[in-house]
């Protein structure tokens, strides 16, 4: 390909759209799982407590998938785990479907997919590297994170309509289907690629670990993902943020809306003015600047329109953050390791927004959502000094060596 890539160039791979599309319609059919999976419990329980058990299973056992499943797809080729795994989901979604399910059972099957999409996701990401160049990769990673967005957007809003017009099991049925056109899309349109071939004794989670920690720069990423922690407060608090302003449900809707709408647009700016070969340059930016804006929901008189730009700026920032990780570490990591170690990186990232989520709803409750949001989003700064100064120490060492000789 020639000239600076854009998101039009890439979308005249054959590949890439596959691959792209693969993960948007099944992404979006789990964001309508999981609101017609809240209904579903809710309808059959009466439990506010079952109803979010059930809803945290669509995202724990990921992390524990991520972290000893990952390895697999640098064992195996990556486009055969891509599909076994969208097989594996679709039959644990239709199983969903069926009349009656008894309630441990229907734990039991989240709890499966949800484990699955650990490695799936690590599988993505290496994959993608292997359509993309290391120029084209960032964009790549824009228009990922981009579409994402939009579809978790869409994806809740729609849930809620289809659940009520139809029934949840329509959505349920949906999301089994997005599962199978996943599969049909990898099938016709991505090539077969011989396994990167992992070394023997490579696979424990240990190993995985080491892999991100041995190198200073690898380590300052994985260090990076662990400020999800603090990030994830605007969706933690924003139904009692709404509710201390005396505000109704639809209004947290609209703040949660304001953090895609956020992303969106930042990544657009981002992309349009940053060259994809400077955007390793932004991270430790990024690390320190993420949480400030949450900041200034304490300003009295502020109410919801600054909490709204609060938390859209935020997010922008984050997802700019998660850009500039995932296209970084890609580059840093050797192949036969890739998906291990992205992996193991979004199982880091993934477990500190569940711990934060949690963190965050005890500061609210123990003070006020404002202070939780201030609180958490100050924090933020002075923890993401630790990946930015490593990663400058990191980078300047590594600028300081001397060429190696080509001759």
């Amino acid at each position: 390909m020639h000239g600076k890539p854009t998101p039009r160039s890439l979308f005249s791979s054959t590949e890439f759209r596959a691959t792209w599309l693969a993960e948007m319609v099944s992404f979006f059919g789990d964001q309508l799982a999981r609101v017609a999976l809240a209904i579903l419990v809710f309808d059959r329980t009466d439990s506010a407590a079952l109803t979010g058990l059930t809803y945290a299973l669509t995202y724990v056992p990921s992390v524990v998938g991520a972290l000893t499943l990952s390895h697999l797809a640098d064992r195996r080729p990556r486009r055969s785990v891509l599909m076994t795994v969208d097989i594996c989901r679709a039959i644990a979604a239709g199983a969903m479907v069926i009349p009656d399910v008894p309630l441990g059972v229907l734990c039991l099957l989240v709890s499966v997919m949800s484990f699955l999409g650990g490695p799936y996701r690590a599988a993505h990401l290496a994959l993608l590297r292997e359509i993309l160049s290391a120029e084209q990769y960032p964009i790549g990673m824009s228009v990922r994170q981009i579409t994402m967005q939009a579809a978790q957007i869409f994806g809740f809003a729609f849930g809620g309509v289809v659940s009520s017009v139809f029934t949840p099991r329509a959505c349920l049925a949906f999301d089994a289907t997005t599962f199978v056109a996943s599969f049909g899309l990898y099938w016709c349109f991505v090539k077969s690629r011989p396994a990167a071939g992992t070394p023997e004794g490579t696979g424990s989670v240990a190993a995985g670990l080491t892999v991100l920690w041995a190198e200073p720069r690898r380590r300052a990423i994985f260090l990076s993902t662990a400020l999800g922690f603090f990030y994830i407060t605007p969706e933690a608090v924003a139904a009692p943020y709404a509710s201390a302003l005396g505000l109704g449900s639809v209004w947290v809707g609209v703040l949660l809306a304001s953090t895609g709408v956020g992303a969106v647009a930042g990544l657009w700016a981002f992309h349009r003015f940053v060259p994809a070969h400077r955007y390793a340059d932004h991270l430790p930016l990024v690390c320190f600047t993420t949480g400030l804006p949450l900041v200034v929901v304490a300003i009295q008189g502020g109410g919801i329109y600054l909490a709204m730009v609060s938390f859209a700026v935020s997010n922008a920032l984050w997802c700019i953050q998660v850009v500039v990780s995932v296209s970084t570490l890609v580059e840093l990591l050797p192949d036969d390791r890739r998906a291990q170690g992205m992996g193991v990186a979004s199982a880091m990232n993934l477990t500190a927004q569940g711990v934060g989520t949690g963190g965050a709803g005890l500061l609210a409750q123990w003070q006020s959502p404002v202070f939780a949001l201030s609180f958490m989003g100050a924090a933020s700064a002075v923890a993401g000094l630790w990946p930015g100064l490593l990663w400058l120490r990191s980078t300047r060492k590594v600028a300081a060596l001397p060429a190696p000789d080509s001759a």
